[in-house]
């Protein structure tokens, strides 16, 4: 937590500003790759080696010469153009018939999903989500007062009869229940998928409580094991807002996401960000645009969910080789293997040590939790690591943990 400095008067908002712990260990771990070399498990990122910058280079340089006003703001709700594309690719790719109307472009998923905290959560609000979720939008919805409460999830996501009575408790006891955040598919941390009769009764229990459900969609799209409809596509009352991101798949440092929700909440998030950053990156929007237009995305996609399919599979091989007792879920998507250490450790202590000794990194689990079940756990990342690395390192957390038993 953040103190109240008596030099200056902070909003009391600020006592609930955590810094995030994998911003953290990142600054940790990039300090220590100038002096050693580290194989990277923490990063939440695609392998930059599987974008295809030249082809970006090519598509910037034409959008810079050609689009006059590629230097200027565009408007707050994106480019039409862009807003086009998008609607159109929600209808190929996740079979959700949308417009442009519907379709906000944000700087990347998370300005989307800090803009949704902003419009709904007022202090003392109650937000329902997996346990273990994504240690950001916990971080950032606590800031505007949130009160989270955590539903546990298994191999085929949340278990979605638990959430409905913890939906039912929490009403009968007068609470306001304001969102239920999830990520359904290639779940941060977890990398589980949720299976398809889940998906339709968490919109069916949105539907029976009055309840609005984020969803947030930026793995969506690197699926290495059957195929999902998002749980924007069952849902008939725009009790869904879905959160999309090109992160994971085009690169993320472009800051291209956006949400597809009514009308009414499409206006209103306008109104909110204009003041803020008046327009998401416009050279960026251009550039996401004509990858869409001209089919380029196909391939990029294609490209890359190979890639981390071998690098998965890799992983997985050695997590049975060299972790003896290793308990984790097969990710059929995502970039994250949550894996159960067999040795009661610290999380937050075993990285740390394995970090130090060995040059690997892991992200802790703990500040994914909300209770003490993480405590022994930590998530690996597959994606960004470079192929030939990932066995050493594996066989280096594997040392590490019989040293520990």
């Amino acid at each position: 937590m953040v103190l109240m400095s008596a030099a200056y008067k902070f909003s009391y908002r600020v006592n609930f500003v955590k810094p995030s712990p994998i911003r953290t260990l990142v600054s940790k771990i990039s300090a220590i790759s100038a002096t050693r070399k580290v194989v990277s498990f923490a990063a939440g990122e695609p392998d930059p080696n599987v974008i295809p910058r030249d082809l970006y280079s090519t598509i910037l340089g034409k959008v810079l010469h050609e689009e006059a006003k590629s230097c200027n703001y565009s408007p707050t709700e994106g480019l039409p153009s862009l807003r086009k594309s998008i609607a159109d690719f929600m209808w190929r790719y996740e079979g959700v018939k949308t417009s442009e109307d519907n379709v906000l472009v944000t700087v990347g998923g998370s300005q989307a999903i800090d803009l949704l905290g902003k419009l709904f959560i007022d202090p003392g609000d109650h937000v329902i989500l997996e346990n273990p979720s994504y240690v950001n939008t916990m971080v950032d919805w606590e800031f505007y007062g949130a009160r989270l409460v955590g539903v546990g999830v298994d191999a085929e996501g949340v278990d979605t009869q638990n959430l409905e009575a913890v939906v039912k408790r929490l009403l009968s006891e007068g609470r306001r229940v304001k969102l239920v955040y999830t990520i359904p598919t290639g779940h941060n941390p977890a990398g589980v998928v949720m299976s398809e009769d889940r998906r339709k009764h968490l919109v069916e229990i949105a539907s029976r409580y009055d309840l609005l459900v984020v969803e947030d969609a930026a793995y969506n799209h690197l699926v290495y094991e059957g195929s999902y409809k998002p749980l924007s596509h069952y849902d008939k009352e725009g009790r869904v807002v879905y959160v999309g991101s090109f992160s994971k798949v085009l690169g993320t440092g472009l800051r291209i996401g956006w949400l597809n929700a009514s009308s009414e909440i499409v206006e209103v998030v306008k109104a909110i960000k204009g003041p803020s950053d008046m327009c998401a990156p416009v050279p960026m929007q251009l550039l996401v645009d004509r990858v869409l237009r001209e089919g380029l995305y196909d391939q990029i996609k294609r490209r890359a969910v190979e890639e981390y399919a071998r690098k998965r599979d890799t992983m997985m091989s050695a997590l049975d080789e060299y972790v003896q007792g290793a308990v984790y879920n097969r990710p059929r998507g995502g970039m994250f293997i949550l894996l159960k250490l067999p040795v009661d450790v610290d999380s937050e202590v075993f990285a740390d040590r394995l970090l130090e000794k060995y040059s690997v990194a892991v992200v802790p689990a703990k500040p994914f939790y909300l209770d003490d079940s993480g405590r022994s756990s930590i998530r690996l990342n597959f994606t960004m690591v470079k192929a030939d690395e990932i066995e050493d390192g594996i066989k280096k957390l594997g040392l590490l943990i019989r040293e520990l038993a």
